[in-house]
């Protein structure tokens, strides 16, 4: 999912009013910051960090909200929790309830 990230605390302050402030989640935020690349000099150490320009930026994130991969692996991860835990003996009453 690709929005800004004034779009985000909206749909965040959403599901606030409807799920509750102390509801849990779980969630991946990735930002322009996180759109950068290391430049290692040749013959020195020093590795700089090179951001890149706002349209480039926006291509990528772009890329990554609309990853169906990203969504279906997700997806794999909650639906192969959601199996372990309801063979656990600790949640089979709450299971049931």
């Amino acid at each position: 999912m690709y929005r800004t990230l004034s779009e985000l605390r909206d749909s965040i302050n959403h599901l606030i009013d409807t799920q509750g402030e102390d509801a849990v989640c779980a969630a991946f935020v990735f930002t322009k910051n996180d759109v950068f690349e290391y430049n290692e000099e040749i013959g020195d150490s020093l590795e700089e960090v090179i951001h890149f320009p706002e349209p480039f930026t926006q291509d990528v994130l772009a890329d990554v909200g609309g990853c169906d991969y990203i969504y279906e692996q997700i997806g794999d991860v909650l639906e192969d929790s959601i199996r372990l835990r309801k063979g656990m003996e600790i949640y089979q009453k709450s299971v049931k309830s």
